[in-house]
């Protein structure tokens, strides 16, 4: 069954060792105590960092324009949770995941955030496999269509629009702002926004505009939410 996964990675592994361990998650042991249960956690950890890496350098070249902190702002979304489900969703990931009764009986296949750490172990399984050069050409693709959209401005940096869409999937209601208090001369004010998600506060934000203050109160909450870092 993992032969299809491999043919639309377009990657053949070398030890097929690592591609069962990127795809077991820790819900999964083996009936005898006496055979170790081998889980994706250390390759999602090692994957985590080879995405940044991978991410980070892409942006840099690409957006030669960019500012520092919209190159972060970026950054943050691209190695989402959310995309990054959606990157193991086009994969069909969920097909091959390795899961425990309990969690496979609750509908561990779809949930965002085994979808995203299995891609992560993924990446770090090939990492360890072929190097830094297979996992650049397997991610690649990903990341070049998603900066694209970025570029067409459907979600880079856009913190507002991304709580939008995950409070309207999660929890089928829309985000609240409201203004807290401003404060410093006319000329300087700087103003303290605050996020709710059904009546209950998920993110405080700062700016020097409303717009602003916003913006950084949808970032706090998406990290409240663990959907960014």
């Amino acid at each position: 069954m993992s032969n299809n996964l491999e043919k639309k990675l377009d990657y053949k592994f070398k030890n097929r060792i690592l591609l069962k361990e990127a795809l077991t998650h820790p819900s999964f042991q083996k009936k005898s105590l006496k055979e170790k249960t081998a889980n994706n956690q250390r390759l999602e950890f090692l994957g985590d960092s080879v995405l940044n890496l991978i991410v980070t350098e892409y942006l840099y070249r690409k957006l030669a324009s960019f500012s520092e902190g919209k190159l972060t702002k970026i950054k943050s979304v691209m190695v989402s949770k959310d995309i990054l489900a959606k990157w193991a969703d086009y994969l069909s990931l969920g097909k091959y995941i390795i899961l425990g009764k309990g969690e496979d009986s609750t509908g561990g296949r779809k949930k965002l955030s085994i979808l995203a750490d299995c891609f992560e172990a993924l990446l770090g399984a090939v990492y360890l496999d072929s190097g830094l050069q297979k996992a650049k050409k397997i991610i690649l693709p990903f990341i070049k269509k998603e900066t694209e959209l970025i570029i067409k401005g459907k979600h880079g940096g856009d913190y507002k629009t991304l709580l939008q869409e995950i409070s309207q999937k999660k929890m089928k209601c829309l985000p609240e702002y409201c203004l807290i208090k401003e404060k410093g001369p006319d000329h300087k004010k700087i103003f303290c926004i605050k996020v709710r998600l059904k009546k209950i506060a998920y993110g405080t934000g700062t700016g020097e505009n409303k717009k602003e203050a916003e913006q950084d109160a949808a970032q706090d909450a998406l990290k409240k939410l663990k959907v960014i870092k």
